[in-house]
């Protein structure tokens, strides 16, 4: 079964928390991992930034995907949030569980 994992990055743990929990209460992610101090790269208008992140992998579907991006750019602190929707196949079971979960 193809499920949606999204990946998206936070400054830090609290907004990665807020961001997580606000997803799946709203039904938006079933499970949603947060993988604290990742270290970031990245170039920010013409300055080669580091930083200290925390990495949320967003399990959810096509049908909610595009409600759980207004989500989290409403919630999210950046100006332009990592969003990076990969297509995943899971076992059937865990992609049942994901698409019941997201039901309820």
């Amino acid at each position: 079964m193809t499920i949606k994992l999204v990946l998206c990055t936070t400054p830090d743990e609290k907004t990665a928390e807020l961001i997580a929990s606000s997803l799946v209460n709203s039904k938006l992610a079933a499970c949603v991992n947060i993988i604290k101090g990742i270290k970031s790269v990245y170039e920010w208008q013409g300055n080669v930034e580091t930083d200290t992140e925390c990495q949320l992998l967003i399990k959810t579907n096509t049908q909610h995907v595009l409600q759980a991006f207004d989500k989290v750019n409403e919630l999210h602190p950046y100006d332009v949030p990592e969003w990076l929707e990969l297509n995943a196949e899971a076992s059937g079971a865990y992609g049942q569980w994901l698409q019941t979960t997201l039901q309820r």
